[in-house]
């Protein structure tokens, strides 16, 4: 093996090109600071997936994470993108996701369809007084702006994960999921506002359905929808979106 052909071209960064004018303006978090920049990428068959994952902090405890993603099928056509997708949470309080996706296939019929644009936010393992103030904020809120939403109980989740809201929108709506995340910003902050943090919160259990359990499902739904994206990949993009709370 060539000395110098190994050292210049063992591993070099992967070529990923994201057209910044899809980036969606930042909630109004104060201080906000950049704190990393990570791809996520895999592909298996004819899909391939691209996470594109910025990490945000401020002094204040805050950590904010958002996510710009393409799974798609080079074959088929067949594509989910998340736009602005993001995880928020302040030191001592529960996580809070909203994950949007703009996509031309059904998550029920898995059957490809036309363009639409779903969103959901989860608040697990917060409590019910706290769960109440948060989504009764969000669907006031979200009324205002004239964008319907509900919420949501599944058995395919633990207890302690509690309801979701669901929104599901027409077309490509990125101006909604823009707002959608002010929103939800304004609804978890005047939970830390209302309620104390809990010293020592321990995130384990939601960290753990995210990053394994949830990952290990979305593999399987993607391939009802002719997606093919690995659990690792999977789990490799979750934990970029959660665990670092683990940092503090």
């Amino acid at each position: 093996m060539d000395k110098e052909f190994f050292l210049k071209n063992y591993i070099k960064p992967a070529t990923v090109h994201f057209n910044e004018t899809f980036r969606l303006p930042l909630p109004p978090i104060p201080e906000l600071t950049k704190a990393g920049d990570f791809i996520v990428q895999g592909s298996t068959g004819d899909t391939y997936s691209t996470n594109i994952i910025t990490t945000y902090e401020n002094k204040d405890g805050i950590r904010f994470v958002e996510v710009y993603k393409n799974t798609e099928n080079s074959a088929t056509g067949i594509f989910i993108r998340l736009t602005g997708s993001m995880s928020l949470v302040k030191r001592g309080y529960p996580l809070a996701v909203l994950d949007a996706a703009v996509s031309n296939v059904s998550p029920f019929t898995f059957q490809k369809e036309d363009l639409s644009t779903r969103i959901a936010i989860h608040f697990p393992q917060s409590d019910i007084a706290m769960r109440d103030l948060f989504f009764t904020s969000l669907s006031r809120d979200a009324d205002a702006h004239g964008i319907a939403s509900a919420l949501h109980k599944t058995p395919a989740l633990p207890a302690f994960w509690g309801a979701f809201m669901s929104v599901h929108l027409s077309g490509i709506a990125l101006a909604k999921i823009s707002t959608m995340r002010d929103i939800v910003w304004r609804a978890y902050d005047a939970c830390c506002r209302t309620f104390a943090p809990q010293e020592n919160f321990d995130y384990g259990p939601a960290l753990e359905q995210i990053v394994f359990k949830n990952a290990r499902t979305e593999h399987h739904i993607f391939q009802k929808m002719g997606l093919s994206v690995a659990i690792e990949a999977q789990s490799a993009f979750f934990s970029i979106l959660t665990a670092g709370v683990y940092a503090w």
